[in-house]
């Protein structure tokens, strides 16, 4: 689940023939995270990611309750030193290794057949 919001944010961000690099995801979750810091401190707290969160589309229904769930289980993984907060680089960190899974030809790019696996792989929940 913690993948879906990362896979979230690269399709939403690109068109479906388009192939998403590392940098200009990176790029884009850099804007995302800005607009997500509410407070403008620097880092994401739990309640800053459950408000973003709480925003996206969950399934075929919008739920805020399995949205605040993938919010919590999405800064679990990222908050890399567990002091309650992330920061960019963290945030960053688990973004570089979720593109790198999804990158399965390694060539440094997310193209419609790896996006479609992800998304294939997220409905079965892997």
């Amino acid at each position: 689940m913690i993948r879906f919001i990362v896979l979230a944010s690269l399709a939403a961000a690109v068109p479906a023939a388009a192939q998403e690099t590392q940098a200009s995801a990176a790029a884009k979750f850099t804007k995302e995270f800005a607009a997500s810091d509410t407070d403008r401190n620097g880092v994401l707290s739990l309640a800053e990611v459950q408000a973003r969160t709480a925003h996206m589309r969950v399934g075929p229904q919008k739920d805020p309750a399995v949205a605040k769930r993938l919010a919590a289980l999405w800064f679990a993984r990222a908050d890399a030193n567990r002091d309650r907060k992330v920061t960019e680089p963290e945030a960053q960190a688990l973004l570089a290794a979720t593109f790198a899974r999804y990158d399965a030809n390694k060539d440094g790019r997310i193209g419609t057949a790896e996006r479609t696996t992800a998304k294939k792989s997220l409905e079965k929940g892997r």
